[in-house]
């Protein structure tokens, strides 16, 4: 067995990796390609390659192929992938088609390594998800000691989940098993980025190509700030109290859960938002493209846009509630013996309220305006609501 069989063997053994193995070839070749120089510089000729060793040459860039594409299923699902890991398979085999007639009877082994590596990596730098195995995912914990009173959150595509502990602050990390850039002498993912920098705790991530979900055991009790912003997931807060809370993603959905804030503002442009108990001063919503729901939760000031439906249960310490939707209906509801002023009005819809609620009812106007005005004559403050929608019904009702 000569060395490059040795080496072979030692990769194909998973005791040296393929870049080391490629190190290593490329090293014999350098000795190899000296001593045929040095040969032919003696016979003043061309040396001719036995037969045999040509024969032995092929075979092995045939093992690199059959280890390039086994190194491949490892990470591709087959099933999954379709017309893309078919793709795949054609791309490998024209490369492999190319080595084995242009390096047949060469000692290049090396090169067949170089052309399969830069065909794999394109396969590990897709962005296509069907292609991720469903196997392991790359899991890290990040402990956080240092003193903060603020967090953001910038994950372009992933999943955020913030929940409390009573232990100490733990970043959770989740990676698709397609990214293997881990910086080994940090212990870290290398395009994720996780410190605590001037009182504030800091986690980025600007990945596209894979998904990095990331759950945030949050156990200081005085948070004045957290700022979470993203592409692509959901987002999800729980048992949580801040000062000021900012959630705004493009596309997914946001679900709070007995949180707390005295300013909050949450958006998503394509995705729905849920609201459960918790408390707030000023809250603003929008959703461009999704629902608003909300059940059992306290605010002074409420304010929200969307293009779909929206449900709101209002409470008796609520003041001004502000809703405007342009596609989807409005459902309110408002507790028993709270006294109401403002407007309810829509284009192409109805407007349905209780009969014990007292009312003015606008003129309608030519291009199918509905309004009504929302009496209050008695000398307690009453809960302002304005409601609009233009292609859809508003309903008001007591609970």
């Amino acid at each position: 067995m000569d060395s490059k069989e040795r080496i072979l063997k030692m990769l194909d053994e998973g005791k040296i990796s393929s870049e080391e193995a490629v190190r290593l070839i490329e090293a014999l070749g350098e000795k190899d390609s000296a001593d045929n120089r040095s040969y032919e510089d003696k016979t003043t000729g061309t040396k001719e390659e036995p037969e045999a060793e040509r024969s032995e040459e092929s075979g092995k860039v045939n093992d690199l192929f059959q280890q390039f594409m086994g190194e491949v299923n490892k990470y591709v699902n087959k099933d999954k992938a379709g017309d893309t890991y078919r793709d795949l398979n054609d791309k490998a085999s024209s490369v492999y088609r190319d080595v084995k007639s242009r390096f047949e009877g060469q000692k290049q082994t090396s090169q067949a390594f170089d052309k399969f590596e830069k065909v794999f990596d394109s396969v590990k730098n897709s962005n296509i998800d069907s292609m991720f195995s469903q196997g392991p995912k790359n899991r890290l914990i990040e402990t956080i000691d240092q003193e903060f009173n603020n967090v953001s959150l910038d994950i372009t595509n992933g999943n955020i989940v913030i929940v409390p502990t009573e232990r100490v602050t733990t970043a959770k990390f989740e990676v698709s098993p397609m990214y293997r850039k881990l910086d080994k002498k940090k212990n870290y993912f290398k395009d994720i980025i996780c410190e605590v920098k001037n009182g504030e705790l800091i986690i980025v991530s600007d990945i596209r190509s894979v998904k990095v979900n990331v759950e945030l055991q949050l156990n200081p009790n005085d948070i004045k700030r957290l700022i979470i912003s993203g592409s692509n997931g959901n987002i999800s807060i729980k048992d949580r109290d801040f000062k000021d809370l900012t959630v705004d993603i493009l596309n997914g959905d946001v679900t709070l859960d007995s949180v707390s804030s005295d300013h909050a503002f949450v958006r998503t442009s394509r995705g729905h938002i849920n609201l459960q108990n918790g408390s707030y001063g000023n809250l603003e919503i929008v959703s461009m493209v999704g629902t608003v729901n909300t059940d059992n939760f306290n605010a002074k000031d409420v304010t929200v846009s969307a293009n779909g439906s929206v449900t709101l249960a209002l409470t008796k310490s609520m003041e001004y509630v502000t809703i405007n939707t342009n596609m989807g209906g409005v459902n309110v509801s408002v507790p028993q013996g709270r006294e109401l002023e403002g407007r309810l009005s829509t284009v192409v819809g109805q407007i349905n309220y209780p009969p014990e609620i007292d009312v003015r009812a606008m003129k309608q106007q030519d291009f199918g305006l509905k309004e009504v005005m929302l009496v209050n004559d008695t000398d307690e403050k009453g809960l302002f609501l304005e409601v609009s929608t233009k292609f859809g019904s508003v309903t008001l009702h007591r609970r």
